[in-house]
This record gives structure tokens, sequence and C-alpha cells, in this order.
């Protein structure tokens, strides 16, 4: 399965996500593939690309996104 991506606004320093490899696996129940899916966080508003993973070691890739002109609600400003 390709590494998963999560795009986040430039003001946004915080995510919550489910690993999408955790939720495709068909070990364990769905509770508790959904427990391991999991994934909370932050990033800095400085740094534009990180990584994180889940608890059952899933990489996730965080990308900063940057559109000029538009606001953190994503309304052109």
């Amino acid at each position: 399965m390709p590494a998963q991506t999560v795009y986040l606004l430039a003001d946004t320093t915080t995510f919550a996500v489910l690993c999408d490899a955790c939720l495709a696996s068909r070990e364990g129940s769905l509770a508790a593939r959904h427990r391991a899916a999991q994934v909370e966080g932050s990033l800095r508003r400085d740094v534009d690309i990180g990584f994180r993973s889940c608890r059952r070691g899933h990489r996730i890739l965080l990308k900063r996104v940057r559109v000029a002109g538009v606001g953190s609600r994503g309304f052109a400003a």
C-alpha cells in the first residue's frame, strides 16, 4: 500500500486522522483496527513536511499546503 499523505492548511497545527493501512487490514476486529488507526499530533506552523506513525508502525506523511489568497477556513481573504 502506498504511503498515506495528509495535507494541512497553513494555519493548522494539530490534526487527527485514521491510518488507511490499519483500516484496510483484516487482522483483529473492526473496533481493534479503528483504535489502532487513530493518529493525532501536531506540526509547527514553520514546518512544511513531517511524519507520524500509527500504533502499528505505518508511516503517514504530513504536508503543509499554502494557498495564496485563501484564509484558514477555505474562503478567499
